[in-house]
């Protein structure tokens, strides 16, 4: 699994036990190179340099992605800054897995849409990604091959006060494992969502200062400011992955976001970045309905013309159901394999299963080929 080391041999093994140090059998520990089918596997990854570049980690409480047209918001968001990896708590979507172009990984529940923890990843981030183990709908980890050493991210999701005493230590447990299972000489990143909860005492600075004194709110609006000029003098067009989602979303995203900044000040801008958070909602339902329409019309117009082709396309775009990606590839016994050389043998092995003549049929053509000629 280990192509990136240049070395015959790694560091703390013997010369006469060359190879990669064996991994440790883990619970949904998935490789890039599983299943042959993507990308990554026809090339070799690109690695995060920690030792020359700074490496952006980012965590963040979506509260749910579970909506229409939530993930990709949450893509154009994060284009304003510099990142490599957002770990996402809450993301609420079932099963496990990726998205087609690999830059979402997620671990949630099987059937209810609560918890789930996942990974955003920069293109660069997932050219470097090895694997990922999808624990449990509140731990999921990454591997990274990385520059001096290998890096691995662990996101966490933590249970509340209100949860039982044995899923609290369970939680905790798990965590130990997976810390434990990574590779000693790795870096570690442990982020999350611990559910601290804050004390009634508010002792800082603010709390001896009038109301009307907070700098941080006049540095907002000073800044506002400035940037309201900006757009309105530069405006910027920006560009959407998925096909539906309008540029009047976007901006209703964007003063979502200004309201968010300012919801704590009073009750008014409290109320008012409520009522931003449902337009937000509603605008996007209306863009997917209107794509559909869309797509409906351009159909029948492709039919009409007799262009089936087209139109029979149309149509399996919109009946086709999402299905998660999880590059998984087990042995006969059910253990994942996570080698190379293991993966090659499975595959070859599964082939030659498929040509396989159970019904006795090779010994028969042989008796044949035994027969001599009249």
């Amino acid at each position: 699994m280990n192509d990136f080391n240049t070395k015959p041999y790694r560091l703390g093994r013997r010369p006469g036990e060359q190879g990669p140090r064996p991994l440790p059998s883990d619970q949904g520990r998935v490789e890039k190179l599983a299943t042959g089918k993507n990308s990554y596997t026809t090339k070799n990854t690109q690695k995060l340099t920690l030792a020359k570049n700074s490496l952006t980690v980012g965590t963040w409480n979506v509260q749910t992605l579970w909506a229409a047209g939530k993930l990709e918001l949450l893509r154009n968001e994060m284009k304003r800054f510099r990142y490599d990896i957002i770990c996402i708590s809450e993301v609420r979507w079932t099963g496990k897995g990726e998205t087609s172009n690999g830059d979402f990984i997620w671990s949630g529940e099987e059937t209810v849409h609560m918890r789930g923890v996942g990974f955003l990843l920069s293109a660069q981030a997932k050219k470097a990604l090895i694997g990922y183990n999808t624990i449990s709908s509140r731990i999921i980890s990454a591997r990274f091959d990385a520059a001096p050493f290998k890096m691995t991210a662990i996101h966490v999701y933590a249970s509340t006060s209100a949860s039982s005493e044995e899923d609290i230590e369970a939680f905790y447990n798990d965590i130990e494992k997976v810390i434990t299972k990574t590779d000693k000489k790795d870096i570690i990143i442990l982020t999350g969502d611990w559910n601290a909860k804050i004390g009634s005492e508010n002792a800082d600075w603010k709390s001896v200062m009038e109301p009307t004194c907070n700098l941080e709110e006049h540095a907002n609006k000073i800044a506002q400011a400035i940037k309201d000029a900006v757009e309105t003098t530069i405006p910027a067009k920006r560009k959407t992955k998925k096909p539906w989602i309008s540029e009047a979303t976007l901006k209703l995203t964007d003063e979502k976001r200004k309201l968010k900044q300012m919801k704590n000040v009073s009750i008014e801008y409290a109320q008012q970045y409520k009522d931003s958070c449902r337009r937000v909602k509603k605008s996007a339902r209306q863009d997917k309905e209107h794509w559909i329409n869309d797509q409906r019309e351009q159909a029948e117009k492709g039919l009409n013309i007799g262009n089936t082709r087209e139109a029979y396309s149309l149509f399996k775009t919109l009946r086709s159901e999402f299905v998660p990606r999880l590059n998984v590839i087990r042995d006969q016994q059910g253990t994942m394999l996570q080698a190379k050389d293991d993966i090659k043998q499975r595959w070859t092995q599964y082939c030659s299963s498929l040509y396989k003549d159970p019904g006795g049929g090779d010994g028969m053509v042989k008796e044949l080929e035994d027969i001599a000629p009249p």
